[in-house]
């Protein structure tokens, strides 16, 4: 075991040293440029940097040269300067033919102060209300269109507005508040010149709500006597008909005016 083992620590000796003299013979015949690659060093790059151009700019533009004045003045395209003969014809023989015109007034016609149309303003209150009619007109709403519904006040089925007051006094001021809360005056009907009156026969039920709202007599205008049948709907709820009341619906007979004077517009509800 002995020699066995110095015989192989002998032959790695050997080894050792010949790959050491092989190392130094390749050293020694190889030259060192060729195992051992040196780049050469790269010439610089140099970059000239040219400074800006400068450039016209707007204000830089010179100005151009004043235009030369004109020797000659610019010749006409007509050969003579010619006026258009003026237009006359000849007087007619009619009678306003033969009076002069007179001149037009060139001041402003004075205008009244007029109320704007459609602007029915704050609900006045009845007491503010003019409710005085011309004789003519008391006449004919009294005499024609009351004695026409006579019979059916005299049976009990209907009563006309303000009557009834012991009774109904508070309610038909209620009536008449709300309204004249919401009861505007057409305004396409006032330029119209559209007035007049209507008679409504309304049927209240107890608990003050509107059952029904007909136009017995028109105002000869259909636009006032729709918006007076229209109040009477908005101005719904009236409150409860009093309890001593003895029916279960009250029916009103009432007039519906429409006055236009001087531009100022007018609404009255009224009965007898």
């Amino acid at each position: 075991m002995m020699r066995s083992s110095s015989r192989h620590d002998l032959l790695l000796a050997v080894f050792i040293i010949l790959s050491l003299l092989l190392h130094l013979l390749l050293l020694y015949v190889v030259p060192a440029d060729r195992l051992v690659r040196v780049s050469a060093p790269r010439k610089p790059v140099v970059v000239e940097v040219r400074p800006p151009q400068p450039s016209l700019r707007e204000l830089d533009v010179p100005p151009a040269a004043p235009a030369e004045p004109r020797q000659k003045p610019a010749q006409r395209q007509a050969p003579v300067d010619r006026v258009a003969p003026r237009e006359t014809a000849p007087r007619g023989d009619a009678p306003e033919d033969r009076r002069p015109v007179p001149p037009a007034d060139s001041r402003p016609a004075a205008t009244p102060a007029q109320r704007p149309v459609g602007d029915a303003g704050p609900a006045p209150s009845p007491e503010a209300l003019d409710l005085g009619l011309s004789k003519t007109t008391q006449e004919r709403l009294q005499k024609g269109w009351a004695n026409k519904y006579r019979k059916d006040v005299q049976e009990g089925e209907a009563v006309w507005l303000d009557t009834e007051k012991d009774l109904l006094a508070s309610f038909f001021k209620r009536f008449r508040d709300n309204i004249y809360q919401v009861w505007n005056y057409p305004r396409q009907a006032a330029e119209r010149g559209e007035s007049g009156v209507c008679l409504l026969r309304i049927v209240i039920n107890r608990d003050g709500s509107v059952e029904t709202a007909d136009v017995l007599e028109s105002s000869g205008y259909p636009t006032l006597d729709r918006e007076a049948v229209a109040a009477v709907y908005r101005g719904a709820s009236y409150g409860n008909l009093p309890s001593s009341f003895p029916k279960d619906q009250l029916t009103i007979m009432a007039y519906f005016q429409y006055r236009l004077s001087r531009g100022e517009m007018g609404r009255d509800i009224f009965g007898r």
